[in-house]
Order: C-alpha cells, then sequence, then structure tokens
C-alpha cells in the first residue's frame, strides 16, 4: 500500500484534490439546481403562448457545465447560469420580445411570480435556499447552427452572439487530454486506505488536473477579491487556464505551468508595449478584455503575481507552506482538508508522527502511561477538531 507521507509530492497533490473537492458543491446541492432548471423547462414546455410550437432547451452553462463548481465564501448565494434556447432564428424575433416571453410564462405561475427578478438581460429566480437562477433567452443564429446563440445585449435592443456548449466542449476535451491524473493512478489504493473513514467520492481522484486548476484558481479570486474592486471573472480564469494547459498529469505542476505563463505573458505584453488581450476561444471576434481599464489590468496583474508568490511556497514541505495553504484557499477549508487526509491514510504508514496524529484527529486516540500515542490503551484524548477560520 502506499504510504503517502512519505512522498510529500503524492501527499501534496491528494491534499490539493481534497481541498478542491471541499470546495465544490456538493451533488445534492447540484442535483437541487437541475430539479430546478429542468422545472423551468417543463413549465415553458407547455405555455400556449409565446413558446407554444418552439422547440427549446433549458441547460446549464459555466462552472456547473464545465465541473469547476467551487462554494460562495461567507454563505453568499451561489449564482446558477443557464440557458433558455430558442431553438429558431433571432432574426425572427426582437431582444424584448424573447425577454418579456419569458418573463410573462414565468410570471403566470404563482410561485415564480414571487421569486422573479428582472434584471437588464435575464430572469433571475430567488430560491428560499442557497442559490439563484439566472436564466438568459436565447435564438439561434441560423437554422443550420444549432450551438452558437443570439443573446439579448442589456439594453434588450440588440443582439450580440454567444456559445456556451461550445466554449464547455472546448474546455473539455483540453481538460481531458491529459492520459491520466497522476492521482488516477493510485485511486483504487487510496480509496482502499480510506476503509476506517467515510470514503472520498472516487471523481476526487479522477477529476482531471485543468478542472481542480480551474477551482482552486476561482476560490483564491473570491479570498483576493472579497475587500479589492474590479474581481477578475470566472471566464477569464477558465479561459487562460485552458489555454495555457499543457496536459500535466499533476494539479500541481498544471497550476504552476498555467500562472507562470499567465504571468510571463502579461510582463511580455508590457515590455513590448502591447495590450494583454483573452479572446473567447470559439467566438474570436469577442474579447473578453476590451472593456478593461488600466485599473482592471493592474487589479488583474496584482491577483496573478500574489497567487504566483503564494504558490511558490508550496514547492517544498508543509512545514514552510502552512500559511501559504491558508491564505490560497481558507484555513477552515485547508485544516478540514488536512485532517481528513491524516485520518484516512495514519493507519497504513510507517511515519510515527503521521499516525499520532492521525489517530488524534481522528479523535480515536490513547495515551499510554509511557507517552506513546496508541489506538487501544491508555488515556483518552479528548477532540482536536478546532478547524477554525472564517472560509
Amino acid at each position: 500500500m502506499v504510504d503517502i507521507f512519505n512522498n510529500y509530492f503524492l501527499q501534496r497533490e491528494e491534499l490539493l484534490a481534497r481541498i478542491a473537492q471541499e470546495l465544490q458543491l456538493d451533488n445534492t446541492r447540484l442535483q437541487r439546481m437541475e430539479s430546478a432548471y429542468n422545472a423551468v423547462s417543463d413549465l415553458l414546455k407547455k405555455d400556449k403562448d409565446f413558446f407554444d410550437g418552439l422547440v427549446i432547451e433549458v441547460y446549464a452553462q459555466g462552472s456547473k457545465r464545465i465541473g469547476a463548481t467551487v462554494r460562495p465564501i461567507n454563505d453568499a448565494d451561489f449564482d446558477l447560469d443557464v440557458v433558455l434556447h430558442i431553438y429558431d432564428p433571432f432574426y425572427r424575433h426582437s431582444p424584448s420580445e424573447i425577454y418579456n416571453a419569458l418573463v410573462t410564462a414565468l410570471e403566470k405561475d404563482v410561485y415564480y411570480r414571487t421569486i422573479l427578478e428582472k434584471k437588464k438581460r435575464c430572469v433571475r429566480l430567488n430560491y428560499k435556499s442557497d442559490f439563484h437562477m439566472d436564466i438568459l433567452p436565447a435564438c439561434m443564429t441560423n437554422v443550420s447552427e444549432k450551438e452558437m446563440i443570439m443573446i439579448p445585449e442589456k439594453a434588450l435592443q440588440n443582439w450580440s452572439s454567444g456559445n456556451p456548449k461550445g466554449f464547455a466542449n472546448w474546455f473539455l476535451n483540453i481538460a481531458n487530454s491529459v492520459k491520466e491524473p497522476l492521482l488516477g493512478r493510485y485511486a483504487n489504493v487510496l480509496l482502499e486506505a480510506q476503509i476506517e473513514t467515510e470514503r472520498l467520492p472516487e471523481e476526487a481522484y479522477l477529476k482531471t488536473p485543468l478542472q481542480r486548476v480551474v477551482q482552486l484558481l476561482k476560490r483564491y479570486r473570491d479570498i483576493y477579491f472579497e475587500k479589492r474592486d474590479y474581481p477578475v471573472s470566472s471566464i477569464v480564469i477558465t479561459t487562460l487556464a485552458a489555454h495555457f494547459y499543457s496536459a500535466e498529469n499533476s494539479i500541481f505542476e498544471a497550476m504552476d505551468n498555467i500562472v507562470s505563463t499567465i504571468k510571463t505573458g502579461y510582463l511580455d505584453s508590457i515590455r513590448t508595449n502591447r495590450r494583454f488581450k483573452i479572446f473567447n476561444p470559439v467566438n474570436p471576434q469577442e474579447d473578453f478584455t476590451d472593456s478593461w481599464t488600466s485599473a482592471h489590468y493592474r487589479s488583474f496583474y496584482g491577483f496573478v503575481e500574489d497567487f504566483h508568490k503564494k504558490w511558490q511556497n508550496l514547492k517544498h514541505s508543509f512545514e514552510t507552506s502552512g500559511n501559504d495553504y491558508i491564505e490560497l484557499f481558507g484555513e477552515g477549508v485547508y485544516k478540514k482538508s488536512l485532517n481528513e487526509q491524516f485520518k484516512n491514510f495514519s493507519h497504513s504508514t510507517k511515519d510515527s508522527l503521521a499516525k499520532s496524529s492521525g489517530l488524534i484527529a481522528a479523535n480515536i486516540a490513547f495515551t499510554a502511561p509511557n507517552g506513546n500515542i496508541n489506538s487501544t490503551n491508555g488515556y483518552k484524548n479528548g477532540n482536536h477538531h478546532n478547524f477554525g477560520g472564517k472560509y
């Protein structure tokens, strides 16, 4: 059996996967969200007015679609973005027509009427739980193009193009270019080692390094910009991460390469007096940085530089990097993930310190008269589950 505590690189990789798994939305919440947009889809398909006779599809876009969700910090609502894809060419309708048709159809229902909020080009449903859903109405660009969509601009006077399905496919194709994630190679052994505790879901080890990179970057984005202006959008983080991913099979190596390359590219653009641009990979005419001011660029680089600096400190040992893990991902998440790692693997290690720490973390530790910590006799140790932290 693999002794994870004798291999810092494997232990670090497993811990990063645990942190990302801890950060993502749980399956119960994901299923609740999926039920929410399926219910909206069913209601619209039964509409006897505008939507009668039209072929429609309601589907998630963004982090839900690419498997890179991250729980908001400080108990904020999760923003679920969905598309109402109307399979009819946009030139047969006006932006305000499809927007108003969506509002009208939802307001016919007593429940949706009470939770509906009109936004500039989408309709928000504020569920009385821990998420809200933004529904963006959209039409086809033409009868032969199924994925490209036209969506209302904020003033509801003009259209802009989009391709959320195409973007997700682009991202996932790159993510799946890895031959085998490093943890996937040890997945069976690692899962088997967790016999005395609640097992992690298999996806914790098989989710791709790129998906994990995006989750970890977004978590630090949320922490870094909690009290700063001009936060970096998820679409920018996701695009850059996928663009610079080189099929590394390790979360750590993928992150190290991606963030270093972003930093180098940005500095090169300054040195050569060029504007650092980020284009939509499935719609090259769309520049995600088109509206960025100098303040946006300074904010972006500050975030990248700060993350890069802290990430370098993770290269050697937990003894020298514990505080950096906390600053990157939050104290509670880090300590809980590290605690669970000790609990799950301490029984199979030959490292006496790790074994003792694991017994204490699992609340099954006894201190013998000679001072040795064991799992069978002596004085029962107290519970040491004070994770602390605000995130």
